[in-house]
């Protein structure tokens, strides 16, 4: 939850605006005054709780400038909402000029208040890793998961990249059964507490395995429905602490996790080559595209590809209508004994190997040269040998 400071004179007013916050469950008043004490007791309130966010009443500007003025001494990483009934374009420009950017216009509504909390905080604290990279499944069962565990682990292991796996499916994570891990706590409790995590909490929130850190869904314990804000404010505390964020996700982009998909610099959907899959690759990337995601952003990685398959790269394009990024083969031996031994698929199998180009990619590395085939070597020992 976001958390947020309530600053107005009027003390009705001030009732109803926290009741009405509180029952959107998006914000948690921190502190509240009315009606105002002095200016100086205020910041120190204010610093005291470092909120994102500080809804203050304008209506009677001289003192509410004042107040301002002595917030923005501390560069906090609040964000100043200011709301009055009515303004006209003067006053908003001085408005402006003090720091206050936005304006609600009193009466207003939960909706109105969240939509102007997420472009400010958008704007001003935003989400900058450039390397997020979102994996959503066509439909189920497409390998959606086994694709991301070992294109993250390519890019820790073949790369040396710091990476973070975050497993956003709350109901049907398979992660820790891929690689049977027994997670006390993950991205539930991530989730729930974003908003103020600390290094020492966050180290032991994620699992350590394959080279790389893994925030990983207990399916058993889900715990409450997350909103986009616990995601803004997950995404913000870990973009500094790793090249990439890969993140595995559901089929069925939420108003939640569409912050991750928003903040992705990729979404891939991951089909294969088979008319259902197809058809319900299409519709995700029509759902992306309702989600605002740039077309150029959503890319297509086709699944146990087959080259002698029945439709070919350019069939699929066709169906689509936009490019296949990159296609994995239909490897079903090594990838099963890699489920069944709860580990990554061995990096000599054609599946690692598509991963670790895949991985290459994401990073703009060129493609490695071809490794020559033992069996190759084999054939060329028996001609010299007779």
């Amino acid at each position: 939850m976001l958390s947020l400071v309530l600053l107005t004179p009027n003390a009705v007013a001030a009732n109803g605006i926290e009741q009405m916050i509180q029952e959107s469950n998006l914000f948690k008043v921190v502190f509240k005054e009315s009606p105002a004490s002095s200016v100086r007791e205020v910041v120190r309130a204010v610093r005291t709780h470092d909120p994102h966010l500080i809804l203050l009443d304008l209506g009677e500007w001289e003192e509410a400038s004042a107040l301002v003025a002595q917030i923005k001494r501390f560069n906090l990483r609040a964000v100043i909402i200011g709301f009055r009934p009515a303004w006209n374009r003067l006053e908003q420009l001085t408005f402006e000029e003090a720091g206050i950017r936005d304006l609600l216009q009193e009466p207003f509504s939960p909706a109105e208040i969240q939509t102007i909390a997420y472009d400010a905080l958008h704007r001003e604290h935003a989400v900058t890793n450039d390397n997020i990279l979102a994996f959503l499944p066509a439909k189920a069962g497409g390998g959606c998961s086994t694709v991301a565990l070992n294109t993250a682990a390519a890019l820790a292991n073949s790369l040396s990249k710091s990476v973070l796996l975050i497993e956003s499916d709350l109901r049907s994570g398979v992660l820790s059964i891929l690689l049977n891990l027994q997670n006390r706590s993950g991205l539930s409790e991530a989730l729930q507490g974003s908003g103020d995590l600390t290094p020492v909490e966050w180290h032991q929130l994620y699992a350590e395995a394959s080279g790389m850190h893994l925030l990983l869904a207990n399916p058993a314990k889900r715990g409450p429905l997350p909103s986009w804000a616990d995601y803004y404010q997950l995404l913000r505390f870990v973009q500094k602490q790793y090249d990439f964020l890969c993140i595995d996700l559901p089929e069925v982009v939420n108003e939640a996790t569409a912050e991750v998909v928003r903040s992705a610099r990729s979404v891939f959907v991951v089909c294969t080559a088979e008319i259902p899959s197809l058809k319900m690759a299409s519709l995700r990337c029509a759902e992306l595209e309702g989600c605002e995601i740039p077309r150029e952003r959503i890319h297509i990685l086709v699944n146990r590809w087959e080259q002698k398959g029945r439709l070919s790269i350019k069939d699929i394009e066709g169906n689509l209508g936009r490019p296949v990024f990159a296609t994995l083969p239909n490897d079903y031996e090594h990838v099963t004994d890699a489920i069944l031994e709860s580990r990554l698929v061995a990096s000599s199998t054609p599946f690692a190997e598509s991963c670790q180009a895949l991985a290459r990619k994401l990073s703009g590395l060129p493609d490695a040269p071809q490794a020559r085939s033992k069996f190759a070597l084999l054939q060329k020992l028996a001609k010299i040998t007779g």
